[in-house]
């Protein structure tokens, strides 16, 4: 168990916190990733943890949860000062986190059942010998009703394996539940279906905090909601909260100094489709996309979006119909046909498919066009290191310098680097599916005011998250089924009204509206 001591000094007024942390500050080397952090928690309540990358959020989540030890300051759960060696201390303390890729913290190849009790399995609460009864029996208490025990958990989707690691945090006594990004990879009705038992958790008086970029989110779901800003509180908002102000208080100075919200949209058609579908039984359509124009693609998970994009890049069988770019025939047979036609692609698994291995910034952002960084046939790291620094200072990327390496750098910075080397290299149309996920507000608006401000060049953007799209797209395509349902310019509408028309699409996706 955590070691425990009495606190020194005197507690705040009112009800004694379940969680709070005084005066904490981290040091990693010569920096400081938190400085002085105040942070309390009460039974039942719901707090927002925002932050731009590298405010200190997952500093302060790590201290929480005992997977990083404070330099400085104290932590207390219910009054009593704690020092967690490890994160299983603070599980026994009744603090549970969930973070963003839930895959990690269970056995996909083992069933709903055998996940549910594997920690009752490690602590030998299942006696010497484990059966599949015993296994199966403990499962019914832990998700009572749950009619998918013997499934493997691979065959579940994120938000399945979300209700899993919470019910397993709450029947190993949690009273401290830390959600990470958790609705990073879920659709509309799978959000609305998480807030709601998250209410009905804090209701039974279970404290929550509650980690995202979204800021509908905090409005939905919130009580209160704390601000970090290079590793200090920089605000805390009472609900109902005001989005600007939590904004203000995130980025300080740079929230008015965002780039150019100007659209440079005109008349010209760079990229046509006539016919297409998104899948052989799928009706056709039509669309284009303008120069300088960013055209949204939205809808709930399922809906064509990415089955569109993939068309469009090479990297699937065009169904149907046919393609232009810039007046001339498009029909790429694979992304390199794609690439040298000036198109350039961000997929939806950056990790996966745009990142190499150990490669640094330059490498990253020279890829797609190495021939422009030859000098008499080899290839210039002097080139290279300069093409790298314009797109760091372009999109702020937060690096120690153009030969950093890619994965030392957040999730956001990341995402920078990726579509940067893009518009490096004189892409004429960029598309790109779910770019924002996992990317903070600052990230989010720096990219935003890139595609809308980029010469001659036309975006389309795939994302199933309506605060995300109504934020950069200049006109929104609404999906549904593998069918375009509706045509809407997101000046008519707000993210609740574009969620409700992403779920009647998803239901009634022959009836097609343009607004």
């Amino acid at each position: 168990m955590p070691r425990t001591t009495s606190p020194n000094g005197s507690g705040a007024p009112g009800a004694t916190p379940v969680l709070s942390a005084h005066s904490v500050v981290k040091q990693f080397g010569s920096t400081r990733a938190l400085d002085g952090v105040d942070f309390s928690l009460q039974p039942g309540e719901i707090v927002g943890l925002v932050g731009a990358n590298g405010a200190g959020k997952s500093t302060l989540i790590g201290i929480l949860s005992g997977s990083i030890r404070t330099t400085d300051g104290r932590l207390e759960i219910e009054g009593a000062v704690v020092d967690f060696a490890d994160p299983d201390e603070a599980a026994r303390a009744g603090i549970a986190t969930v973070h963003q890729d839930v895959d990690q913290a269970l056995v996909l190849d083992l069933t709903v059942a055998e996940n549910l009790v594997l920690d009752a399995v490690a602590a030998g609460e299942l006696g010497p010998w484990v059966s599949p009864r015993s296994v199966r029996r403990r499962a019914e208490e832990v998700l009572p009703g749950a009619a998918d025990l013997d499934v493997p958990v691979r065959s579940l989707g994120t938000s399945r394996k979300q209700q899993l690691l919470i019910a397993r945090a709450l029947h190993r006594g949690a009273r401290v539940l830390i959600l990470d990004e958790p609705t990073a990879a879920l659709s509309v009705t799978e959000q609305r279906e998480l807030h709601d038992r998250l209410r009905s958790l804090a209701a039974e008086g279970t404290a929550i905090i509650y980690i995202t970029h979204h800021l509908a989110e905090i409005a939905a779901i919130c009580d209160r909601v704390v601000a970090l800003r290079e590793g200090r509180v920089a605000g805390e908002f009472a609900a109902p909260v005001d989005p600007s102000a939590v904004v203000t208080a995130m980025l300080g100075g740079l929230a008015t100094q965002r780039p150019s919200d100007s659209r440079a949209t005109t008349d010209r058609v760079v990229l046509a489709l006539e016919g297409v579908r998104t899948a052989p039984d799928a009706a056709p359509f039509d669309l284009a996309v303008r120069e300088g124009e960013v055209l949204g693609i939205t809808g709930l998970l399922g809906a064509g979006k990415t089955e569109l994009l993939l068309q469009v890049v090479g990297a699937a069988r065009l169904q149907s119909g046919r393609m232009t770019l810039l007046g001339h025939e498009h029909a790429p047979r694979h992304p390199a046909d794609a690439v040298a036609a000036g198109i350039g692609f961000v997929p939806e698994d950056r990790r996966a498919s745009a990142e190499i291995g150990d490669w640094d910034i330059a490498d990253t952002i020279t890829l797609p066009d190495l021939r422009r960084y030859r000098r008499a046939g080899l290839l210039s790291r002097a080139r290279e290191t300069q093409a790298a620094r314009l797109v760091i200072e372009t999109l702020r990327v937060v690096a120690s310098g153009p030969r950093a390496a890619l994965r030392s750098l957040s999730g956001g910075n990341r995402q920078k680097v990726i579509v940067g080397r893009w518009i490096a290299a004189g892409s004429r149309v960029l598309v790109l599916d779910e770019p924002f996920r996992g990317v903070d507000l600052g990230a989010r608006a720096d990219l935003a005011a890139l595609l809308r401000s980029g010469v001659g060049l036309a975006s389309v953007v795939a994302s199933s998250d309506p605060e995300e799209i109504l934020e950069v797209a200049d006109r929104i395509l609404v999906f549904g089924d593998g069918e375009l349902v509706a045509e809407i310019d997101p000046r008519g509408t707000d993210v609740e009204g574009l969620a409700q028309l992403m779920v009647a699409a998803a239901s009634h996706p022959h009836q097609r509206t343009v607004s």
